[in-house]
């Protein structure tokens, strides 16, 4: 009876890491395979460029400053008995923090180019989000997640090398 019931634990486990496991996107192909922040009048793509262009520098620290509430950033608070995000364990040090909810206030701020197609009264022009995993004490952005609005399986992990190339201009991705 004890080793069953192992058993159902393990497999248990096994399934919550499965289920709640995100995809990296790494690449522009990954990014426009994934069908994230598009077409219009989605605004992910726009936003994630902008972000990783005007919002952290070369090293992963915040230019926009999420706790201040800039161009509408506000906390995350990942509860819920699935979690969206993995749980942070030191809440001291790191929180995480959203930004694309184009009702939100200070959203009005975002460049033009991320608000071009919102509509009020389109649920899609509101759709997409970023969220940060944001390191208070040095103001690093530890990890980048893109999200349909908080969808499990349309949220993704933003790869170090898609930073790297979303920061160029004349990147390859169709906006």
């Amino acid at each position: 009876m004890a080793e069953g019931r192992q058993i159902l634990i393990h497999l248990a486990v096994v399934l919550s890491i499965a289920l709640t496991s995100l995809t990296t996107l790494d690449s522009d192909q990954e990014l426009q395979d994934s069908g994230f922040g598009q077409p219009p009048p989605r605004h992910g793509l726009k936003l994630l460029a902008w972000y990783v262009q005007d919002c952290v520098d070369n090293n992963m620290v915040a230019l926009c400053d999420p706790v201040k509430g800039e161009y509408g950033f506000h906390e995350f608070k990942n509860r819920g008995p699935r979690r969206l995000l993995p749980v942070i364990k030191n809440k001291r040090q790191y929180r995480y923090y959203t930004i694309g909810n184009l009702h939100s206030a200070h959203a009005d701020k975002l460049p033009f180019e991320v608000r071009r197609y919102y509509n009020r009264s389109d649920p899609e022009s509101n759709k997409d989000r970023l969220l940060v995993r944001y390191n208070i004490n040095n103001k690093h952005i530890e990890q980048i997640y893109a999200s349909a609005h908080y969808q499990p399986r349309e949220t993704y992990i933003i790869g170090p090398n898609l930073v790297d190339s979303l920061r160029q201009p004349a990147t390859n991705i169709e906006m």
